[in-house]
């Protein structure tokens, strides 16, 4: 019973991990839309302009890749399933 729980933790952990996010979020004006799909795809919305991108969950943490390579615009999930970003920016699920 002991060998496997260390398989079984890092299964648990390896989860965690892995769970992405998945819908429409959009901000209280609805002037910026964050479209989040399975496999870590994300499409921006914002003024007109659509740019697809990459993200990746760690924890309460949602880093949105820029096109700006390295650089990344990071959300916490919060616990009513809002995004808090920089500078006050608050996403609220808008497929609801």
């Amino acid at each position: 019973m002991k060998k496997y729980l260390p398989i079984v933790a890092a299964l648990c952990l390896l989860s965690a991990c892995s769970q992405g996010i998945k819908g429409v979020y959009a901000d209280a004006m609805g002037v910026t839309r964050y479209s989040f799909t399975t496999g870590g795809k994300v499409t921006i919305e914002a003024m007109g302009i659509s740019q697809e991108t990459t993200y990746v969950r760690e924890g309460d943490t949602l880093k949105v890749a820029l096109p700006q390579k390295g650089a990344s615009l990071d959300f916490t999930i919060n616990q009513d399933g809002s995004l808090g970003g920089p500078l006050g920016i608050r996403l609220e699920k808008a497929d609801r």
